[in-house]
């Protein structure tokens, strides 16, 4: 019996020196991956609320409109980010009044474009994983990962909490579709 924790413990540091990352720590899907997500997949009609909700708010970046903005978070919202520029990653929040503020006055339209979401759900509350990149007017900013939390109340989903990493390529990929149309 006394063997039993050593035995473990080897077993976790021979797979610990495979050199083969778990499905988890890649960020791809895999078979595995796909069944432990498996009882939060959404409907098709609650993915495509949850994922019209988040495109409402970068809509609402684009055009400067910060009434769609406040209609579609929580006046309580969280937002927090990480930014890494030059090897050095530093944290950062933001608030809806300043978030209100930086899109109203923005000479330029702020483009933040989403592709490939991965959204699951349990009951009111729906987790969005997606990657993104962000364009102030033509000109490129940063691309990352957003995870919004949305929960459904009698008005349908609303954004309690974003986080975002703001990065560089190649730490990060741009949109598919190449950059935004002029």
């Amino acid at each position: 019996m006394r063997y039993a924790p050593v035995s473990l413990v080897l077993l976790l540091a021979v797979g610990a020196c495979s050199g083969e990352s778990p499905p988890a720590m890649t960020g791809e899907a895999t078979p595995e991956t796909q069944d432990d997500l498996a009882a939060y997949r959404p409907t098709a009609e609650q993915e495509a609320e949850a994922i019209a909700t988040l495109q409402a708010l970068f809509d609402a970046l684009e055009t400067g409109d910060a009434e769609l903005l406040r209609s579609v978070t929580d006046p309580s919202v969280v937002m927090h980010f990480s930014e890494t520029r030059d090897g050095t990653t530093t944290f950062g929040s933001a608030s809806l009044d300043g978030l209100a503020e930086r899109i109203t006055s923005s000479e330029v339209p702020l483009i933040e474009r989403m592709w490939d979401p991965v959204v699951v759900v349990n009951g009111p509350l729906a987790t969005i994983w997606t990657p993104y990149d962000f364009y102030a007017g033509e000109t490129f900013s940063h691309c990352g990962v957003d995870a919004a939390n949305l929960l459904a109340g009698p008005d349908g989903w609303r954004i309690v909490a974003l986080s975002w990493t703001r990065l560089q390529p190649p730490a990060c990929d741009l949109h598919p579709d190449g950059p935004p149309a002029a």
